[in-house]
């Protein structure tokens, strides 16, 4: 069989390649998250999340890197929301479920911190410890981007930011899930 040539776009192939980072990051979710939350894997996964994300920003800019990523990454927190909301008996979707969703992620990821207070209109957790306190601001961005497509599929009312970063220096890192408007 002759090879065929193969006259794809820099568009369609920058489009199968965000689908395949999106299918691999809900992949990779499922894996640390809900199946093998072993030291090993979550090392594998600080590694190349870290080397990804600071060689796009070596290469590409800051700005550019959160255009090209954060999209898939809004598209890979949507499919592991759908994914949670099929797998877990999730009742009340206000910000004490989103929240007790994120806290459940971050801890695989081994982000280690509490929640300093809980409402049905707000929740706030703040991290003392995080296996990316030292890596690009980026990468928390782009894991905020996650959590906005997750918000956006669990309760579009609901939405999320991060008010501390120790990947920007602070000494915490805190974010805030709340009611919107």
């Amino acid at each position: 069989m002759p090879d065929k040539d193969n006259n794809l776009t820099s568009e369609e192939m920058e489009s199968m390649a965000k689908e395949a980072i999106t299918i691999w990051w809900s992949t990779v979710v499922k894996a640390v998250v809900m199946s093998s939350n072993s030291p090993g894997m979550r090392k594998i996964i600080h590694t190349f999340l870290s080397s990804a994300v600071t060689e796009m920003v070596r290469t590409h800019g800051s700005k550019k890197t959160l255009e090209l990523m954060g999209p898939i990454m809004r598209t890979g927190g949507k499919m592991a929301a759908v994914r949670a909301l099929e797998e877990h008996e999730i009742v009340d979707r206000d910000g004490i479920a989103i929240s007790s969703l994120i806290d459940l992620w971050e801890g695989a990821l081994g982000v280690r911190g509490e929640i300093v207070e809980k409402s049905e209109l707000a929740v706030v957790k703040v991290a003392k410890q995080c296996p990316f306190a030292n890596q690009p601001p980026e990468l928390c961005s782009l894991f905020g981007k996650f959590v906005d497509g997750f918000c956006e599929v669990i309760n579009p009312e609901y939405g999320w930011c991060q008010t501390h970063k120790m990947s920007d220096g602070d000494k915490e890192c805190r974010w805030v899930c709340k009611k919107e408007g």
